[in-house]
């Protein structure tokens, strides 16, 4: 299949849509590691909580960010392969 030849795969989607479940069942159904966002470190998503309108782009940049991160260190482990 496909999906085992993929060095890497993107669950993106609002908050609250299944991306961890899905995620999760990708990375089980081709052996992968599942690499999902760390919640408990955005400090904006308790606020998005109280008030979605207000604190919805803070938290998504905020996410955002720590993919950037995330691919950025991926990039890094990648020089040694």
């Amino acid at each position: 299949m496909l999906l085992e030849k993929c060095r890497y795969m993107v669950v993106e989607g609002p908050v609250g849509v299944g991306k961890t479940s899905l995620a999760r069942r990708l990375a089980q159904h081709v052996s992968a590691t599942a690499l999902l966002e760390k919640p408990d470190e955005n400090p904006f998503l308790a606020k998005f909580y109280q008030d979605p309108q207000r604190y919805a782009l803070a938290t998504q940049l905020f996410f955002l960010f720590q993919r950037g991160n995330e691919v950025r260190d991926l990039a890094q482990m990648d020089l040694f392969r």
